[in-house]
């Protein structure tokens, strides 16, 4: 009987560890009415043009993992890991015709096999990332030279 009970204990507490992981919300989307993907894209907006930086993570200067973590925080509140490859880590892998909103995206530009960039899903085939040259853009996902460096696409919640 002791093993029973030390097993339903278990159980138990999977069950609402599972629960509160799995449970995902946008407040200030709820609040406003607004669906996250919505609140997703208006976040997206704000960062339009911010110079890229490497390591930097406010407006003055942001790479791709720092915009990323920065989008999660502000309409998930949730937190990812600093670096790219930590955050390709989490989550389960997608096929990119089930792409939804808020899913990241790893390339890989180089030869070897670290992730070199990270974008954020914004819907109707595109994303926004932090661009060497560009800055904080949107681009087309369907756009040849982005598709052909794709390595995975994660999606983090829901």
């Amino acid at each position: 009987m002791p093993g029973l009970k030390r097993l339903f204990l278990l159980w138990l507490a999977l069950n609402i560890s599972f629960a509160c992981a799995v449970k995902y919300s946008s407040h200030a989307a709820a609040e406003s009415g607004q669906k996250p993907t919505d609140e997703l894209r208006l976040a997206a907006q704000q960062w339009l043009g911010t110079p890229y930086r490497y390591g930097g993570n406010d407006r003055s200067g942001i790479d791709c993992s720092g915009l990323a973590c920065r989008l999660y925080q502000s309409v998930f509140q949730y937190r990812l890991p600093r670096l790219a490859n930590r955050q390709r880590q989490l989550g389960y892998s997608v096929h990119y015709p089930y792409l939804k909103a808020g899913d990241l995206i790893f390339f890989r530009f180089a030869g070897d096999e670290r992730i070199d960039h990270v974008g954020v899903y914004l819907g109707q085939d595109q994303f926004i990332h932090a661009s060497t040259s560009r800055g904080v853009t949107i681009d087309r996902l369907s756009d040849p030279y982005y598709r052909k460096h794709i390595v995975v696409i994660k999606r983090i919640l829901r």
